[in-house]
């Protein structure tokens, strides 16, 4: 007799069948259950596996795979490493050759470049010494003639003047130029010195001692610039035909010796810059010349300054002039002085060609006035 509690097998079924859900049974509350115990075993298949001794021919064959890679890293690693010092090694070896290579270039061109340079020394030192030796005897020669030059002015001026005059007032016999009517040019005595004024373009005031005439002599003036640029003295002057010398100098240290010969320019005989000059307005500046035949000695404070040889003019009045170059000028004289020089009191007469190069040689593009040209083309104005 079958068991109750034994579950009946179930019913197998076809993927293809038709299947329907289970009616639904009424129970009764007061019906008698009977469990369904123990319930139905399932039935598990066993997975298949492979046989042991496949499985550890497997792990052998990973483990053979795995070592013969990382063998074959090692050893490629290895031999690149190897390779790469190789190459290290032998740019190390090429570089170290090449840098002794260019250190003994090096060292031969410093040993030429000594070589050279200890040649160009010596030769350099010897044409110093040839040089020097040149300069220093060209120095003496131009201080010795610098000597002569201002014992000559000394020599000059040791004498007693023939004129002396204080330019405070026309008081004297010189019988000094007036024209205070005029507004354009003027020769005044004011303030106790002797005025001279320009105000037209182009042209300069000449103002002369109408009484004085001298062939060889010496001639000083102190002159003051108020205003403008160059003024000056003239001598050997002639006043018929206005033939005369003009020595110039200027507030920047210029100076020029100009020729006129019937009222115009002739020449400019001598020109440059001076550092015995006393530069700027306001500035007091003894200027002398000295005129022995047909030599001309020039002087700024006692000091030479150039020397020329002209035979133009011999004798003539003394005077002194304002020019207007770009703007209206205005200087003031006083104390001028002459001394007569002859042949017996003035025996010393060096050559006019040679003057100290370091006051008669200047550069005329060094001024600081670059317009004011050492030659103007300044005309003088007349009295009325």
């Amino acid at each position: 007799m079958p068991d109750e509690n034994q579950l009946p097998e179930p019913e197998r079924i076809s993927p293809t069948d038709e299947t329907a859900p289970n009616p639904s049974i009424r129970v009764s509350p007061t019906a008698r259950t009977v469990p369904a115990w123990p319930p139905a075993q399932q039935t598990f298949r066993r997975v298949e596996t492979f046989p042991p001794g496949m499985t550890l021919l497997i792990i052998i064959l990973a483990l053979a795979l795995i070592g013969g890679g990382f063998g074959f890293i090692l050893y490629a690693t290895t031999a690149q490493y190897r390779a790469t010092l190789h190459g290290e090694a032998t740019t190390e070896a090429h570089f170290a050759a090449q840098t002794r290579v260019a250190a003994q270039i090096r060292n031969q061109a410093t040993a030429n470049a000594f070589a050279t340079a200890n040649s160009h020394i010596y030769a350099t030192a010897t044409a110093q010494v040839g040089v020097t030796a040149t300069l220093t005897a060209q120095t003496d020669n131009a201080t010795a003639t610098a000597t002569t030059l201002t014992s000559i002015f000394t020599q000059a001026t040791s004498g007693t003047a023939a004129l002396t005059d204080p330019l405070s007032d026309n008081s004297g016999n010189n019988k000094w130029d007036q024209t205070s009517k005029r507004v354009d040019g003027m020769c005044v005595f004011t303030g106790g010195d002797y005025h001279v004024l320009e105000a037209r373009q182009g042209f300069f005031q000449p103002c002369l001692a109408e009484t004085t005439n001298f062939s060889d002599f010496a001639y000083q003036v102190q002159m003051t610039i108020d205003s403008g640029r160059q003024d000056g003295i003239i001598f050997r002057a002639n006043s018929i035909t206005m033939s005369f010398y003009l020595f110039r100098i200027g507030m920047d240290g210029s100076y020029a010796l100009d020729l006129y010969r019937n009222r115009e320019l002739a020449t400019t005989l001598s020109s440059g810059y001076s550092g015995a000059i006393a530069t700027g307005l306001k500035q007091a500046n003894e200027i002398a010349v000295i005129a022995y035949k047909g030599t001309l000695y020039l002087y700024a404070n006692q000091q030479f300054i150039a020397t020329v040889t002209d035979n133009s003019l011999s004798s003539g009045k003394i005077g002194v002039a304002a020019i207007d170059y770009s703007d209206p000028a205005e200087a003031e004289f006083s104390n001028a002085q002459v001394w007569k020089i002859s042949s017996a009191s003035f025996s010393v007469t060096p050559s006019p060609s040679v003057s100290p190069t370091a006051t008669s040689t200047a550069s005329p593009t060094a001024s600081p006035y670059p317009s004011a040209t050492a030659s103007p083309t300044a005309k003088p104005t007349f009295q009325p």
